[in-house]
């Protein structure tokens, strides 16, 4: 055993007997190193480690915490839920971000639980505008509304571009269902062009814009939900061009930016020139979902009527949240939780990608992306996709069926052969330990073929 092997030993033993609990502080490096006798240095290093592993945190200058541990040989069969959009539990920085709401409640009780003035530019506006800058997005404070999620920035949106008149939707299938229901809900009809692997069919495209009253398009076009396809930069520049060319607004939903490869893909919003495209920008997937911030970044036209039916909405977006988000970007702290997340959710697909390569039979369809959270799969046309989500949850799998993201009645999936039969299997939320379980989804698909 080596000298960091013994310490990480000796701290999940004290864990496991409970004298070190979730959320406490760690013994300190020199502590540790006087009781062991080792060095100072090999302790924290030792430390770093079990913080990789999502077995502790830590906060700048503020030492190591410990966030769970479970003795594996008492653990008992759980369930494994491939159909949850949400961050892993392990890589939610609670500690962390209890301290910056801390500390914006000391730096701001003066006015900080009073009502926001309405188009009041905020100290995140600013930083937002800074922090998306580098990720080509250019604005200025007064063209961003802080919402409540960016769920709210794209109902906002839809709300105001098709109030009181009955123009068109233009979706990519599959889509974000929660889009598809909200526009049923507005009484806005859609129209549809298939999101393949390959980016979209540009003819049939510019043939929808042509010859319908397409007002919007709303776009995901990177780490794609559900399918996790990415548009190349080129496919983004043609999509802004044929949109400029029939002036029809594009709302970009880039809710996972932060988990791409910056220096190889930009947002559709850095080519459009015109500035007739809609950001839509999330903290849910990357950050913590409960604290529901969400920004959009509009084209002038835009800003005033929609930070009005805001208002109307909600009269403002909690302040707290806000200026503790502030506080977390520029302390350096969000910067380097985004790290730590990438790295987990690229592990994952990794291993994913190594499973699929060594068990899928042929005639099983799969994309599983470099970067990002979902894996698609185009089921074999013997696999029966009820009996495969029944058949896996009596092995306690759950999975994500296609059904939502066409939701048949609003956009007919017959019309799109190359996308049916689907399967979204979201990794974000899954345990690195856990992804094994992608094994038994494929050996069961090929149980069917024998059946």
């Amino acid at each position: 055993m080596t000298k960091m092997q013994m310490i990480k030993k000796y701290i999940l033993e004290e864990a496991s007997a409970g004298r070190i609990k979730k959320g406490q502080r760690l013994p300190s490096c020199r502590e540790v190193a006087d009781l062991l006798h080792v060095n100072k240095i090999t302790v924290n290093k030792a430390y770093a480690q079990l913080e990789e592993e999502h077995i502790v945190y830590s906060i700048p200058r503020g030492g190591f915490y410990f966030v769970d541990y479970m003795d594996k040989s008492s653990t008992i069969k759980k369930q494994i839920d491939f159909s949850a959009v949400k961050p892993d539990e392990k890589l939610i920085p609670y500690r962390e971000f209890t301290h910056v709401i801390n500390k914006a409640v000391d730096m701001y009780k003066n006015n900080l639980f009073n009502y926001e003035q309405s188009f009041e530019s905020s100290n995140l506006k600013e930083t937002l505008k800074l922090y998306l800058e580098k990720d080509g997005v250019y604005t200025i404070p007064e063209n961003i509304i802080i919402t409540n999620g960016a769920q709210q920035g794209i109902a906002l949106v839809l709300e105001t571009v098709f109030h009181n008149n009955k123009r068109k939707l233009l979706v990519e299938v599959p889509t974000y269902n929660l889009v598809l229901k909200l526009a049923k809900y507005l009484g806005i009809e859609m129209l549809g062009v298939e999101r393949k692997i390959d980016g979209y069919d540009f003819r049939k495209m510019e043939e929808i814009l042509r010859n319908e009253d397409i007002a919007a398009f709303y776009i995901m076009p990177g780490h794609h939900n559900p399918t996790g396809y990415s548009l190349t930069e080129s496919e983004k520049k043609k999509t802004v061009e044929l949109c400029n060319k029939y002036n029809v607004l594009i709302i970009e939903d880039d809710y996972l930016s932060e988990l791409g490869d910056k220096k190889a893909a930009m947002p559709i919003y850095y080519y459009d020139i015109s500035r007739y495209t809609v950001y839509v920008k999330s903290f849910s997937k990357t950050f913590m979902p409960g604290i529901r911030i969400g920004a959009v970044i509009l084209p002038r036209h835009l800003v005033s009527e929609i930070a009005m039916l805001k208002y109307l909405n909600d009269l403002n977006t909690s302040k707290l949240p806000q200026m503790a988000l502030d506080l977390f970007i520029k302390s350096g702290m969000y910067e380097k939780h985004i790290k730590k997340v990438r790295k987990s959710y690229e592990d994952k697909l990794k291993r994913a990608r190594e499973i699929f390569l060594s068990l899928s039979p042929a005639d099983l369809l799969w994309h599983v992306p470099k970067y990002g959270i979902f894996i698609w799969l185009v089921l074999p046309e013997y696999v029966k996709l009820s009996a495969l989500e029944q058949e896996l949850k009596n092995k306690g799998i759950i999975i994500d069926s296609d059904n939502q993201f066409f939701l048949n009645n609003i956009i007919k999936k017959e019309n799109y052969p190359n996308s049916y039969n689907c399967v979204r299997l979201c990794v974000s939320g899954i345990e690195s330990e856990d992804i094994k379980a992608i094994e038994i989804i494929i050996l069961t698909i090929k149980d069917f073929k024998i059946k």
